[in-house]
C-alpha cells in the first residue's frame, strides 16, 4: 500500500468536484471545532477576490522613471498618491477607500543594483 501524505491526500482532493470539495472543508471544520471544545470555532471563509494586476503593471511601465525614489499608491492604472513618505501614501491609499492597491516604492533609475544580503 502506498504511503499517505499530504501530498497524496492534496492531489485526491483536487480531482474532487467542487461541491465534494466544500463538503469535505465543512467535515473538517466540523471534527476540528468538536476537539476544540470551549475554543472559538474555526469559521471557513470565502477567499477574497485578486484585482487584475496587468493595469498596475502597465501604469509602472508607462510611468515608473517619472516617480524614481518615491512610494506610489495605484488602483489599477490609477495614481492615488504618491511621495517619499511611505506613512502618507499608505494614509492616502487608505483615505481613498480603494479596493486593494498596490503600494510600491520605485528605486530611482540611477540607483545602483540590488546585490542582496
Amino acid at each position: 500500500m502506498p504511503e499517505i501524505t499530504v501530498e497524496t491526500l492534496l492531489n485526491q482532493i483536487e480531482l474532487l468536484p467542487g461541491n465534494e470539495q466544500r463538503r469535505l472543508l465543512a467535515t473538517l471544520l466540523s471534527k476540528l471545532n468538536g476537539e476544540r471544545r470551549g475554543a472559538e470555532p474555526v469559521k471557513f471563509r470565502e477567499p477574497i477576490s485578486v484585482p487584475d494586476s496587468e493595469p498596475n503593471d502597465r501604469w509602472l511601465r508607462d510611468h515608473a522613471h517619472e516617480y524614481g525614489g518615491q512610494w506610489v499608491a495605484l488602483d489599477g492604472d490609477r495614481l492615488i498618491a504618491h511621495g517619499t513618505d511611505s506613512r502618507e501614501v499608505f494614509a492616502s491609499a487608505r483615505a481613498d477607500g480603494a479596493y486593494l492597491p498596490l503600494i510600491t516604492y520605485i528605486e530611482p533609475v540611477d540607483a545602483p543594483p540590488f546585490m542582496g544580503f
